[in-house]
């Protein structure tokens, strides 16, 4: 039975994603250059987000995991990639011995030792793709350039928001991003813009960019479930608010994988519950300015417009006691 459980929220501030510079958001191109290409990162939260992302793969393999057969090759790829930079950035985390196409890879946080053949996928349980992406946080999803575009072919996502590798399996970069209901400054789609973007992007020059939402006490709103969140999305009032919605932070990385050209999409995702943007006025401030002036059509296309009115009161709220008590003072 599926169950789900919002096991964690963000600890570290200091690592945090906060995503707001302004009082209001729209959306933007706000793609730049990724500093650190390393995109392997162990978190506070790190074992306990890779076990609830692993039940959470067992419990919808279907949902949460799919690829093509003709995959095998890239996701190989990409294995390597992780592999090489979790063992360079955590030596003390993750080890690799090589041994020509035989390796033994190392995670010491989770105590586990896997030997493989390197490019044969039936000396490993799970495929490539999946296994590796099981050791790290992250979301993955693997888009092949073909016809000058790009196709989802391989993806394994736990905390989607409006999102399923099922669903999307297959779709072109515009397909999936066709629902966006915003153009440029220029007058062009925006996600056909980013597409363009995208194509331009060469191997050992990865990209970021940040992308929010608001979650109702939930890791994840995928399509396949909306018969379970749906509903709870009424369960928010301004009074457990503070609690339940959690600003939904999703850091994206965007790698050019050199031999096979495909994308990779890495995605940090973190939470944190509007509650504690108290510990930060100033993301307390720019949360509450951006989210009363969200506008009609974003907050739809988001999934948030349920329960928006009641997150933004709850701020007010939290606000006018701030107000009070430095009257007092």
């Amino acid at each position: 039975m599926f169950t789900q459980k919002l096991d964690f929220k963000t600890t570290d501030l200091e690592t945090f994603p906060f995503p707001f510079t302004t009082g209001n958001y729209r959306y933007s191109n706000d793609l730049r250059k990724l500093q650190n290409i390393n995109c392997v990162e162990i978190t506070p939260e790190y074992e306990l987000q890779v076990r609830t992302k692993r039940r959470l793969l067992e419990e919808q393999p279907e949902v949460r995991y799919q690829s093509y057969p003709h995959t095998h090759e890239m996701q190989w790829e990409v294995l390597e990639m992780l592999v090489d930079m979790a063992v360079s950035r955590y030596p003390q985390h993750f080890e690799v011995i090589k041994d020509g196409q035989n390796w033994t890879f190392k995670n010491n946080i989770l105590g586990e030792v896997d030997s493989f053949i390197f490019g044969d996928s039936s000396t490993l349980e799970l495929e490539p793709f999946d296994y590796i992406g099981r050791h790290f946080h992250n979301d993955f999803v693997l888009m092949v350039h073909r016809d000058d575009n790009f196709y989802l072919e391989v993806g394994q996502v736990s905390y989607a928001a409006l999102f399923s590798a099922h669903w999307n399996k297959g779709m072109s970069f515009n397909e999936i991003h066709g629902p966006v209901p915003f153009v440029s400054r220029k007058g062009d789609q925006l996600a056909d813009r980013i597409r363009r973007f995208l194509l331009s992007v060469e191997p050992g020059e990865p990209w970021t960019r940040i992308n929010w939402n608001l979650m109702a006490n939930r890791w994840d709103v995928n399509y396949e479930t909306m018969d379970v969140w749906g509903p709870e999305r009424d369960l928010i009032t301004p009074e457990n608010a503070g609690e339940l919605v959690r600003l939904r932070v999703e850091e994206q990385k965007f790698y050019r994988m050199p031999r096979s050209n495909a994308i990779l999409f890495v995605l940090n995702t973190q939470f944190l519950p509007l509650e504690d943007l108290k510990l930060r006025q100033e993301w307390f401030d720019l949360t509450y300015s951006v989210l009363q002036d969200i506008p009609k059509e974003m907050a739809e296309y988001k999934g948030i417009a349920p329960y928006l009115p009641q997150s933004v009161e709850y701020l007010r709220r939290e606000k006018e006691k701030l107000k009070a008590v430095e009257n007092k003072a």
